[in-house]
């Protein structure tokens, strides 16, 4: 059982290593203004086999901020690193800018002993780590999260992905990373709506496995979301720990580990629709109070229950995210049916039976089953109410599942 009330005093170049349970080890080591440490581990953990050439895999961005100073420190053991520029944002998430990642480092004579290094956030880390797991079957990389949201959550996945045509990361692959260097004096730049998107994903631990997380954030988390260097360090320490302990059930995240998709079925749908305009972990807040409703709708949870969600969302976070105008239930429900989650013609969801606990599907797995027009009606009441008033849409006034003809679970 893991102590989430208890604060750890993170000072500068303290470093901690946080072991992800992987067979292959790829730990996290965490810490606040540890650039300076990051060569000297480099050069430790790839000892025996040297590096031939490195690749720092970056945007205009986060290269103007971190990425000079990142390489300096770099070049003092690793000899023959440069820093490789690619576009920024979920559209650099595309097979072409792949590709042409991909050809660019074959040109500057990337080998089986090359390392690629994604500096930047989650699109960097999936571009930059899709090219390192194709790259002759394979090369080593390590990942340096800049934003919240990647620190905290997708660096821990090793699941790497580029867009389709259709949606998001409809094609990938698993590839750890030999090691993910989480240095917190990187989410200083970070403005606050970013940096709120990115402890959504906290909260979303809490309530699918992790409820002993719940009165840390309650306490700590705030709609300002500003923190010292010590206490935004210990945040991101206890959001990552909430996730390793769901993913050291289900490290490929196939049965068990599913549950960290809650809430994602329709934020993936409304992140794409938006096309910008809103953050993943903003569409995630979104998402999780509809999988709420779902779930109230469904007699699995309670209305206090849905309640803890905007209570956290809203109240605590202050994240209340306007859902645009050209977003439907219709929209929402087409753009489902090719989510990367899709198994056969079913609708599926992962949903709550309690706070800190979620439902088994009829499959035995922990997608259920739901009708399309319990979905339908579900999605039709919440955009209405969200839309009138954000923080009031957790008041259900539409029909009850009882009064349905269809059955609840198809």
């Amino acid at each position: 059982m893991i102590d989430y009330n208890s604060t750890k005093s993170f000072q500068a170049n303290m470093l901690e290593v946080l072991d992800t349970g992987l067979e292959k080890p790829s730990p996290v080591y965490l810490g606040y203004d540890i650039q300076c440490k990051f060569a000297a581990e480099l050069a430790d953990v790839t000892a025996l086999t040297p590096i031939d050439r490195c690749f720092v895999i970056t945007d205009a961005l986060v290269c103007d901020l971190f990425g000079q100073s990142f390489l300096a420190e770099l070049q003092k053991h690793v000899s023959g690193a440069e820093i490789v520029v690619v576009p920024s944002g979920e559209a650099a998430k595309s097979w072409e800018h792949l590709r042409q990642l991909c050809e660019r480092l074959l040109a500057k004579k990337a080998s089986k002993r090359s390392l690629v290094i994604a500096l930047g956030g989650g699109a960097i880390g999936n571009l930059a780590g899709m090219a390192a797991a194709l790259m002759f079957r394979g090369i080593r990389f390590v990942e340096v999260p800049t934003t919240m949201s990647h620190m905290t959550d997708g660096t821990l996945s090793n699941k790497q992905a580029v867009n389709g045509a259709g949606g998001k990361n409809h094609f990938g692959t698993y590839h750890a990373p030999i090691f993910i260097w989480s240095d917190t004096r990187y989410l200083e730049t970070e403005p606050s709506f970013v940096r709120k998107a990115g402890i959504v994903e906290g909260i979303k631990n809490a309530l699918i496995d992790q409820p002993g997380l719940i009165p840390y954030l309650e306490k700590h988390v705030n709609p300002n979301c500003d923190y010292t260097p010590a206490a935004l360090t210990d945040l991101c320490r206890k959001i990552i720990v909430s996730k390793l302990e769901i993913l050291k059930k289900d490290p490929t995240e196939k049965h068990f580990g599913i549950v960290l998709e809650y809430g994602h079925t329709f934020a993936h749908a409304i992140e794409w629709l938006a096309h910008g305009k809103i953050l993943h972990g903003a569409a995630v807040s979104i998402g999780m109070k509809i999988a709420a409703q779902l779930s109230m709708r469904l007699g699995y949870i309670d209305q206090h229950d849905v309640d803890l969600h905007y209570r956290l969302l809203d109240d605590i976070l202050g994240l209340t995210p306007p859902l645009p105008d050209d977003i439907d239930t219709s929209s929402i429900i087409e753009t489902m049916g090719v989510d990367n989650k899709k198994m056969g013609a079913e609708a599926r969801f992962v949903l709550l039976n309690k706070i800190g606990s979620c439902c088994e599907g009829d499959s035995g797995d922990y997608l259920v089953k739901v009708d399309r027009k319990v979905v339908y009606q579900t999605l039709d009441g919440f955009i209405e109410r969200y839309r009138n008033n954000p923080r009031g849409s957790r008041f259900s006034n539409s029909i009850s599942v009882s009064a349905l003809e269809s059955p609840t679970r198809a």
